[in-house]
């Protein structure tokens, strides 16, 4: 056997008893397996080189998936086919824990190849495991992953490194927009994945082929795959692709909906998720934000950054995080706070260039609510006015009007800034007026709210600041 898994395994003799080595050699495959997909768990089982009984369980809890994964030490294909005979209903995963006997005589592996697509199995070596995930590859990465969930038919060193290779100059002519590389590299994968895997990989090559300006229509694939990104197909985008050209951002995020990304679940530290963001800010709608402060002092010097947590949008910044959600139930629940002194607001309302519209002043036992009529502006109210003069006035609400024509309500005792019954705002509208508003942040450190733009390699804007 060649390569490290190859090695790791021989490494098994220099045990001494059966049970340890039985054990190594799951462990060591078990973790070659893992490597080519760590979003999979692997269980062990009680048995080995067993007709029937699994030596490993592959699953994949977040998809309800499983794969049951049988080892042998004879790499005959004419004993595999028998094996695979007894447990084709399981589709399985038969890993030889030896390379293919290199014979002339080819009738039996082909019979064995033909009898694994039919049964929808996947029949390989420790070879092709590697070959599978050395090149250094995002698409390789993918490309793994798909197998270990629905490869099919014999795959060997030899095979594996032909598709692989193939994958990667595949994926480099969907970005430059050439149709051979990539006919050839769908062509290869679809030959050993099933159906379902070959169109999630297919999809992959179509987006970065749309991201990059292409038609859908001159897509080279006969799979019918129009349509918008799914959230499966976002999340294996943002797990993939590195690019920083926000005009992809832009063109894949077309059809973007904020439900979209909070349904991935949690995800953070992703370069990725925060230019999508960043290119779409301006289409992507909420129903509130919630801010939260901290008193801490700032630690870190990175501006602010995206992240998807608590099933909301969330954008994290020095000493505060704001929670953007589709349904304000998905906010985060709140502590309450004081409110703001009424100096503290006018001054904020002033920085934003805003009009107010209402506000709600609470000082001593008394609460007094003041609202705008037509195109006025509470601040300009003498009876505002009166308040804001006397010390110890505490805004517990405040409405502006926004650029869109609805009216932002701040609410300051929960920090949460909504519209009127179900209007929403985009992100980029909403975020700006809410974080300095609910955070004061006048008072605070903003350098990081200027900082979202991104350039292209020429130097020229391609988008302006999401806080401008």
């Amino acid at each position: 056997m060649n390569g490290s898994i190859g090695v790791a395994l021989s490494r098994a003799l220099d045990y001494n008893t059966p049970d340890s080595r039985i054990d190594y050699l799951k462990t060591t495959v078990s973790n070659f397996l893992h490597a080519g997909d760590p979003s999979m768990q692997v269980r062990k089982t009680e048995f080995f080189n067993h007709t029937f009984a699994p030596d490993l369980v592959l699953t994949w809890p977040k998809e309800g998936r499983e794969r049951l994964v049988f080892l042998r030490t004879n790499p005959d294909p004419r004993w595999l086919a028998s094996d695979l005979r007894a447990i084709s209903d399981s589709h399985p995963i038969i890993l030889t824990l030896d390379t293919w006997n290199q014979r002339r005589d080819e009738r039996p592996r082909l019979e064995l190849s033909e009898a694994a697509v039919g049964a929808s199995a996947l029949v390989t070596d420790p070879a092709a495991i590697e070959e599978l995930t050395a090149l250094e590859s995002p698409i390789t990465s993918v490309l793994s992953n798909a197998v270990m969930r629905g490869g099919l038919g014999v795959v060997d060193g030899d095979s594996a490194r032909a598709v692989a290779e193939s994958a990667v100059i595949g994926f480099d002519g969907a970005a430059s927009l050439e149709p051979e590389p990539i006919r050839a590299a769908l062509s290869r994968a679809e030959a050993i994945l099933n159906d379902e895997q070959a169109g999630r990989f297919s999809r992959l090559y179509q987006v970065v082929w749309e991201g990059h300006g292409g038609a859908v229509e001159n897509f080279p694939s006969a799979r019918n795959m129009v349509g918008p990104m799914t959230s499966s197909d976002l999340a294996l985008v943002l797990s993939t692709l590195d690019t920083q050209d926000i005009q992809f951002w832009r063109r894949i995020g077309h059809s973007l909906t904020l439900d979209q990304l909070t349904t991935l679940g949690q995800l953070q530290g992703s370069p990725a998720l925060g230019l999508l963001v960043e290119a779409n800010a301006d289409r992507l709608v909420a129903r509130g934000v919630r801010v939260f402060g901290s008193a801490d002092p700032a630690t870190e010097q990175d501006p602010a950054h995206w992240s998807i947590e608590r099933n909301c949008l969330v954008l994290r910044g020095i000493g505060w995080t704001a929670f953007f959600a589709p349904r304000s139930t998905d906010l985060p629940a709140y502590d309450s706070r004081r409110g703001i002194p009424v100096e503290s607001l006018v001054s904020a309302i002033r920085d934003l260039g805003a009009r107010m519209t209402e506000v709600k002043v609470k000082q001593n036992s008394f609460a007094i609510s003041i609202e705008a009529v037509g195109s006025a502006d509470v601040v300009d109210s003498p009876d505002f006015g009166q308040l804001a003069s006397r010390g110890g006035s505490i805004a517990n609400s405040a409405a502006i009007a926004m650029t869109s024509g609805r009216n932002l309500i701040a609410d300051f005792i929960t920090g949460t800034a909504t519209g009127h019954t179900n209007a929403t705002f985009t992100i980029r509208e909403l975020g700006p007026a809410a974080i300095k508003l609910l955070l004061q942040l006048g008072e605070r450190e903003t350098s990081d709210l200027t900082a979202r733009m991104r350039r292209e390699s020429n130097g020229e804007i391609v988008q302006p600041p999401l806080w401008d």
